[in-house]
């Protein structure tokens, strides 16, 4: 009693207390469990979307084991008080992981849509000169087959290729489709109670005009009693190459996210999830772009888990909140604020 009190207390201060956890920018969450715990799940092997972040706990789950999450993220941006309007983007995310019965190799599959935009600037929002509206649109899935290897009993590496797929690409002056290749690899190590998990993601170039950031996370999670963990990760996003079709090199830098997740399982019917980060702003006063106006944000998110036999169903939602900041980049000069709700529902089960 005393300790899921504790864990009710830790998720209610997060009611209070708001901070970041999805990739500024234009990244969006592909996973509900990570999206309830603000991203913090590089070091968490438990549900099978994890997969997409760290492909090498997979091997410590014996099996297949599958899981469809859908994401939907609806962005609000506004200039001077000004706002874009914002269309709901709903991205489908399919994983599937198989640990080998007599050997300590996994394989395993992520179809997910990791980027997207899609926003409309009224025309005249950036000078008299622009006399249509400025529409952004950009969709992205990424297709990574992976691999995970037992390499000692509590360690594990793993490997994966990023094939990127723009499905749209259309900016004020220029769209730009195309396809590309990137890879990822990680390390994950468990014991009883505690769990490290290291993964980094490369960059990727598409037809040429978009680039891709890479990524770096790692993080630790630490299992108080059987039914409560909580995990703390840190993130580095380099957003120094990203290119998007007609605004060529966003001009942004790398950023740093920390990611605080917790989660209480009352039952094996029932878990309750949370989490709390902050991630700092890839831009500057003279590399804001209307693309994606990319301020530090703050994040709460919050999620709940439902055990019914082998199949697991899950829901979550985060509410990101930037502060103000300014650009004095040419047109676009002007306070910015942005906004975003992310929510999604999943549905996995083990075979």
């Amino acid at each position: 009693m005393r300790n899921a009190k504790i864990a009710l207390t830790l998720l209610a201060l997060g009611v209070f207390v708001s901070v970041q956890a999805q990739a500024s920018g234009f990244a969006v969450p592909t996973s509900v469990v990570g999206l309830s715990e603000a991203g913090a799940t590089v070091a968490d092997a438990g549900p099978v979307s994890s997969f997409a972040v760290n492909p090498a706990d997979m091997v410590f789950f014996p099996g297949t084991r599958a899981s469809l999450d859908v994401v939907a993220s609806e962005p609000s941006y506004k200039r001077n008080g000004e706002g874009a309007s914002n269309n709901l983007l709903i991205m489908p995310n399919l994983f599937v992981t198989h640990r080998f019965n007599d050997l300590p190799l996994a394989l395993g599959l992520g179809i997910t849509s990791p980027y997207g935009i899609n926003s409309t600037w009224p025309a005249g929002t950036f000078g008299t000169s622009q006399t249509t509206p400025d529409k952004n649109d950009l969709r992205i899935i990424d297709i990574n087959p992976g691999v995970a290897y037992m390499i000692l009993p509590n360690l594990s590496i793993g490997a994966g290729v990023d094939y990127y797929q723009s499905l749209s690409a259309n900016f004020p002056e220029k769209s730009g489709n195309g396809g590309g290749v990137g890879g990822n690899v990680g390390l994950f190590y468990t014991t009883e109670t505690f769990n490290a998990g290291l993964s980094y993601r490369s960059t990727a170039n598409l037809g040429g005009d978009i680039s891709l950031p890479s990524r770096l996370q790692a993080g630790v999670r630490y299992r108080f009693t059987p039914a409560f963990a909580t995990e703390l990760d840190v993130g580095w996003n380099d957003w120094s190459n990203t290119r998007l079709p007609g605004y060529g090199n966003l001009g942004w830098k790398s950023a740093l996210a920390y990611r605080l997740g917790l989660s209480y399982h009352f039952s094996q019917y029932l878990a309750l999830r949370g989490g709390l980060a902050h991630e700092d702003s890839p831009t500057d006063g003279s590399s804001i772009q209307a693309a994606a106006p990319a301020p530090s944000s703050n994040l709460l998110s919050f999620g709940l888990g439902i055990g019914l036999g082998h199949w697991q169903y899950d829901l979550g939602a985060s509410y990101a909140l930037s502060g103000n900041t300014t650009s004095y980049a040419g047109p676009y000069a002007g306070t910015y604020k942005a906004s975003t709700f992310n929510f999604g529902a999943a549905i996995s089960r083990n075979f």
